[in-house]
C-alpha cells in the first residue's frame, strides 16, 4: 500500500504509516523547513508546495490519503473562525483533493475543537463532504499518553472508507476483546517511585540521557516559557538503587554510591521548588512526540519545538496505519 500526505508537517503521518508497511510517496508542505526535514528522511518521496494548487493528478495513484488541515480556526484557544477561517478553511482544498483522487482510505486528525466548532456545524459539514463523495466515516478521540508517549494529547481522527464501513473496524475494537495492544494501561503509567504526595505519572522508559522522567500535570511554567505538549519536572529515577532524586541546580548533592551520581549528578529531593523546573530540550520533544533523536536537527530550537508542537504523534499514526492494512485482503 501506498499514501500520500497532505500538510505534512514533519511526516508524523508519514513516519508512522512507513513503520506500519505503507510507503509514503507524496507529500504536500508549504513550510521551506519543514520541507528540508522531509526531505531528509523520505528520499523517495515527491514534494509538492502549495495545497491550493495540488490537483488528484500530481498524487498519482494512491491507496490513503492522510492529513492534519490547519487547527488555528477550530481551536478552543483560537478566535474559532471555524472552516470560514483562512487556515482551518483549507479544509476545502483536502476534501477537493479527495474527490479528485478517491482513494480508498482517508484519514484526518484535528484538535478536538473541530467538534464543537460553530457549534458543531463544522464538523457536521466534514462528514457531510465526506459521505458525498462515498465515504464511510468513523471519528475518534485518541490520546498519545496510551500509546507509549508520555505526554497527555488528546486529538480527534476520522477515519474514511470508500464505499464500505471498514473504518469502524479501524478505530474501534470489538466488544469483548482485549483493546488497544499498542496502548499503555494507565496503572502501568502510575509511579510508585515519585515523591510523595505529588500527582506524578511514570513514562515506564527513558525520555532523554539525563531524564528518566515524571511528568507533572499541573505545575505550570510561566507563558514563554511553555512547550504546548507538556512540561517536565527534574525529578530521576535511579536506575542502580531504585531511589527518586532531584536534579535542581545548586541543592545539596546526596551521597550516592551508584555509578548515576557522576552521570546524573543527583541532587536531594528536598527542598521542592517548582519555580524551577527546567524547560524539555528539543531531542526530549522529539521523544515524547515519537521521533527518533534528531529527527528535526540542523535547525534553530525555536523551530524545531514550534515543527513537533504541530506534529502528529508518530505512534498513533502507526496504530491506525497498521488497522488499515489489517482490513487489506492479502495479496
Amino acid at each position: 500500500m501506498n499514501a500520500a500526505s497532505l500538510f505534512s508537517g514533519i511526516g508524523g503521518f508519514d513516519l508512522g504509516f512507513e513503520q506500519a508497511g505503507i510507503a509514503c510517496t507524496v507529500q504536500v508542505e508549504i513550510d521551506n523547513q519543514a520541507r528540508k526535514v522531509l526531505a531528509r528522511h523520505f528520499p523517495q518521496a515527491r514534494q509538492l508546495q502549495d495545497v491550493t494548487t495540488v490537483t488528484g493528478g500530481d498524487l498519482g495513484s494512491v491507496d490513503v490519503v492522510c492529513g492534519g488541515f490547519p487547527c488555528q480556526d477550530v481551536s478552543v484557544a483560537g478566535r474559532r473562525a471555524g472552516l470560514a477561517g483562512a487556515r482551518s478553511g483549507l479544509w476545502h482544498e483536502f476534501h477537493r483533493i479527495l474527490g479528485e483522487t478517491r482513494p480508498q482510505w482517508v484519514v484526518i486528525e484535528n484538535v478536538p475543537g473541530l467538534l464543537s466548532s460553530n457549534r458543531g456545524r463544522d464538523f457536521a459539514t466534514i462528514l457531510r463532504g465526506l459521505g458525498d463523495i462515498g465515504y464511510c466515516v468513523a471519528w475518534r478521540v485518541l490520546d498519545s499518553q496510551y500509546f507509549g508517549v508520555p505526554q497527555r494529547r488528546r486529538r480527534v481522527f476520522i477515519v474514511g472508507s470508500l464505499g464500505d464501513g471498514r473504518c469502524a473496524q479501524v478505530l474501534f475494537e470489538r466488544e469483548g476483546s482485549s483493546g488497544n495492544h499498542t496502548a499503555i494501561d494507565s496503572e502501568e503509567l502510575r509511579s510508585r517511585d515519585c515523591p510523595p504526595d505529588r500527582d506524578a505519572w511514570w513514562d515506564g522508559g527513558r525520555v532523554s540521557q539525563t531524564l528518566d522522567a515524571v511528568l507533572y500535570k499541573k505545575q505550570a511554567l510561566p507563558e514563554k516559557n511553555r512547550f504546548p505538549a507538556v512540561v517536565v519536572a527534574p525529578w530521576v529515577r535511579c536506575e542502580c538503587c531504585g531511589d527518586v532524586w532531584c536534579r535542581l541546580h545548586g541543592m545539596h548533592a546526596y551521597d550516592c554510591a551508584c555509578p548515576a551520581v557522576d552521570e546524573w549528578a543527583v541532587y536531594d529531593l528536598s527542598p521542592y521548588d517548582p519555580s524551577v523546573l527546567r524547560f524539555i530540550t528539543p531531542t526530549e520533544c522529539e521523544r515524547l512526540q515519537g521521533f527518533p533523536d534528531g529527527w528535526t536537527s540542523e535547525q534553530p530550537d525555536t523551530t524545531r519545538y514550534r515543527q513537533l508542537g504541530n506534529a502528529v504523534t508518530v505512534p498513533v499514526a502507526k496504530w491506525i496505519a497498521a488497522r488499515i492494512v489489517a482490513q487489506e485482503p492479502l495479496s
